[in-house]
């Protein structure tokens, strides 16, 4: 597939800078600075100053004061803008309604589709910038014929292209991440040799999503008043083990918590809503999906509509792509055949769909064959 130029030389001449407070975000502004791109920078508040507390979040106290350090040490601009509500109503409350039921959410993507990339670009707009630059690991790149494609990033272990593949096609020509084409050394390198105060700033590991003490499902249940559901725990022949207290703590996969004793291993099979019951395996083939239907799909190129097609398949952040066979179906669902199993598909999670590094689309996975 033929595609030309290169994420770090796409930067507009008037762009806003998300800038998180982190060492990436910084660099991507003196990046776009170093282009000769107009920059402002902006900080989107996840949650409110008396909830975010100081410490390693990005949306806390303390990422707002090192983001303001770095606009200044640029010498641009630095606005903070509160999305807290938008964050609980599109990212957070959708995200416990799925524990609720027994599936396991990626709330990175709504939030990098609805806040980063949906109120920060609607925000630059309305400030005369043309494109939003942001730290994340990824490339846009142009296609002939096609126009901009989202890739993954050069450093396929910093890649970000899984989070970000939820983004509408017409944003792809108002986006530029200048780390696409690095490494993270490389970046913090940059960082110290222009002095920025965010050079050696531990990465924040989405700790806007998490709190002291907690997992973040039960965090998201605190925080909404949502009653836990517990049930049974079964074998994959129905008989009862034990039970559990609540579904909304568990995935498919998981293998500790379930406070049941075992002579061996016990992995978390399968989650049934209806009656809030785990099914465990121990098996580690007992993991295996051999296809998937998901939903909702975002189309990055056009659809593959009719005859099946061959791609890779990312079903989790943590996951490798796995070659797949996918078709689409007279609903706009996609139905996934892996070419081998795939162990730990989770209901709820994103899957992504990849041709080389170039992202297809993204959808949900709804249930799995």
């Amino acid at each position: 597939m033929p595609v030309s130029g290169s994420s770090q030389a796409c930067v507009p001449r008037r762009v806003v800078v998300a800038l998180s407070g982190g060492v990436d975000s910084s660099v991507a502004a003196v990046l776009a600075r170093d282009l000769g791109a107009d920059a402002i920078g902006v900080t989107l508040q996840l949650r409110r100053c008396e909830e975010a507390g100081a410490g390693r979040s990005c949306c806390g106290i303390d990422g707002v004061t090192r983001a303001r350090a770095v606009a200044g040490c640029l010498g641009i601009p630095h606005y903070a803008i509160d999305c807290s509500r938008e964050f609980e109503d599109r990212v957070l409350r959708p995200a416990w309604d799925a524990y609720a039921r027994g599936r396991t959410p990626s709330p990175c993507l709504p939030c990098n589709r609805h806040i980063k990339f949906g109120m920060l670009l609607a925000w630059a707009r309305r400030a005369g910038a043309t494109a939003v630059v942001t730290g994340h690991y990824a490339r846009i790149l142009r296609v002939p014929g096609e126009g901009p494609g989202l890739f993954r990033a050069l450093d396929r272990d910093r890649d970000q292209s899984y989070f970000l593949a939820s983004l509408p096609r017409e944003a792809l020509d108002a986006v530029a991440f200048p780390l696409g084409i690095l490494t993270k050394s490389e970046v913090r390198a940059i960082a110290g040799a222009r002095g920025l105060p965010t050079f050696q700033t531990p990465d924040s590991q989405d700790a806007c999503l998490t709190a002291p003490g907690q997992s973040f499902a039960e965090m998201l249940r605190l925080r909404f008043g949502g009653q836990p559901r517990p049930g049974a725990v079964e074998d994959e022949s129905g008989r009862v083990l034990g039970r559990h207290p609540g579904i909304h703590d568990f995935t498919v996969g998981q293998r500790k918590g379930m406070g049941i004793a075992s002579r061996g291993r016990l992995w978390v099979r399968a989650i049934r809503s209806e009656d809030a019951a785990l099914v465990v395996t121990d098996r580690p083939e007992g993991l295996d999906t051999r296809g998937m239907r998901v939903r909702d799909v975002n189309w990055l190129v056009d659809g593959p509509a009719g005859s099946a097609r061959g791609c890779q398949v990312q079903v989790r952040s943590g996951h490798a792509a796995a070659p797949a066979t996918i078709e689409v179906r007279d609903d706009g669902a996609v139905q996934a055949t892996f070419a081998r199993p795939v162990r730990a598909v989770a209901p709820g999670q994103a899957a992504v769909f990849y041709d080389g590094d170039r992202v297809l689309g993204q959808g949900w996975i709804d249930a799995t064959d």
